[in-house]
């Protein structure tokens, strides 16, 4: 039986002196059925020659290798629109700065074989962090879930994303078919990885298989629009899935959350402190409504406003 074409969906902006490691780390994969689809979000730097540069010299590795140029439209808009391009059944993500291991691809898709699962959407593994020289700075290892499909992947979710975007693979039907990442979101993976996980099946695959690389340009360090981010797809999940939550989960879930906010707020926002408080108390009784999640999205973006 041949081998199934794999995609892999780069969208990239300002990230010429990553690129290039990036593309290559595509390149070198034991996989030999590959596509590779890069989307520049209308980049200022050298991004785009970076990738048509590359383009030029390893088209031959590929089945298919796209360059596109968009008008800047964030991380999602240009995700969306290179997993959109791509061909394959399965898309590999990739940011540009990120790196995937030789075997990544191999591994994933011989997992996707073994499980047979129709319902699977979405496969991850274990990721390294790495500093803006490649240099490992620490693992993501500790206390992962079990390898396999889980059909309510959900549930965990709302607690904790273990999901690293390095080591993702979407069934590219599955993702379009929920509408893909949501462009008004400052932060789009979570609340896609929890829309894929209400009707479909999420997949850990053992194993350090990619980098993510950890610098000063990364949004999700950012840690106030994390916040922001977070509430506000909580709210949207709370408000189309709320149902498949049991109470106490969501109210334990909404308790998780105001910890690591309160202790934001202790040092930035003080006046935040009796109000979160307060918050946490009623929870032990009542479910908060999704309103309760969007009035905290709403302080974050009136605080770095």
């Amino acid at each position: 039986m041949s081998l199934p074409l794999v995609s892999v969906a780069v969208p990239a902006y300002n990230h010429a002196e990553f690129l290039d490691a990036c593309l290559e780390s595509v390149r070198t994969q034991n996989y030999p059925r590959l596509e590779l689809v890069v989307v520049d979000d209308g980049s200022t730097d050298t991004t785009l020659a970076v990738a048509e540069r590359f383009a030029a010299t390893h088209s031959d590795r590929f089945e298919r290798l796209t360059v596109i140029h968009q008008a800047n439209r964030g991380v999602s808009a240009a995700s969306n629109r290179a997993i959109a391009a791509c061909r394959g059944e399965w898309v590999h993500l990739l940011g540009s700065d990120d790196l995937l291991y030789p075997d990544k691809i191999r591994l994933q898709q011989q997992a996707i074989e073994s499980w047979s699962d129709p319902r699977l959407a979405l496969i991850y593994a274990d990721v390294n962090f790495i500093d803006a020289a490649g240099q490992v700075l620490s693992a993501a290892t500790r206390n992962r879930r079990p390898p396999g499909p889980d059909h309510r992947a959900y549930l965990w979710l709302l607690r904790y994303n273990d999901i690293a975007n390095p080591t993702v693979a979407l069934r590219r039907e599955a993702f379009l078919a929920i509408g893909g990442f949501d462009e008004t979101l400052p932060l789009e993976d979570l609340d896609c990885w929890l829309r894929l996980s209400a009707r479909y099946a999420v997949a850990r695959v053992a194993g350090l298989l990619a980098a993510y690389r950890r610098h000063g340009g990364n949004a999700s360090r950012r840690q106030l629009m994390m916040f922001e981010a977070n509430w506000d797809t909580l709210a949207k999940f709370a408000e189309q899935h709320g149902d498949l939550i049991p109470p106490a989960l969501w109210r334990a879930c909404f308790r998780h959350r105001l910890r690591s906010f309160l202790r934001w707020a202790r040092k930035r926002a003080p006046d935040l402190v009796p109000v979160i408080l307060g918050d946490a108390l009623r929870s032990l009784v009542r479910t908060p409504e999704p309103t309760v999640w969007r009035r905290y999205a709403a302080r974050c973006r009136a605080l770095h406003a």
